[in-house]
């Protein structure tokens, strides 16, 4: 027999009822041949609930302390010091580039299934304050460069 002449039967048939075997030896004119055990007299039924909901409050307040934590060491490593990064600037998706920025601000933060180290700061050009999105990259830190502000004076007193 052809393979069209098998498809021509097939669309011409009921498969479920006139060909079962066609649909797996399914049919459902047949009752289920498997019976559900009965119950034990000993039986007894355990509430995992509870249980589950508190393994699930604990991962998170871990998984919330870990956050904090590496929040608290990247904020001492780079708080209003002069870096540069491969990041995505603005949102996450964006062409990373390099950028040469002070840091104003760290944060991490869990998005489209991933934790992103968030860096807000402005690059040496520019006297807007954007957020720079790194995976997992390495920063590069100039120790030896002064942080310089918004409006482009280095530290020390402002200018009267």
């Amino acid at each position: 027999m052809k393979l069209s002449e098998i498809a021509k039967r097939i669309i011409k048939e009921d498969t479920w009822g006139n060909w079962p075997s066609a649909a797996g030896g399914m049919s459902p004119g047949k009752a289920p041949t498997t019976t559900t055990p009965s119950a034990s007299p000993t039986a007894r039924k355990v509430d995992i609930s509870n249980l589950f909901r508190t393994f699930k409050n604990n991962i998170e307040k871990q998984e919330d302390a870990a956050i904090k934590k590496l929040a608290s060491q990247l904020t001492q490593s780079f708080l209003k010091k002069q870096v540069k990064v491969k990041a995505s600037k603005g949102s996450v998706g964006q062409i990373e580039k390099d950028y040469d920025l002070t840091v104003d601000g760290v944060d991490v933060r869990y998005m489209k299934d991933k934790y992103y180290i968030v860096f807000t700061g402005t690059e040496a050009q520019s006297e807007q304050s954007s957020e720079y999105y790194l995976d997992d990259s390495v920063v590069q830190v100039d120790d030896s460069a002064k942080s310089i502000s918004p409006t482009g004076r280095t530290g020390g007193m402002a200018e009267p």
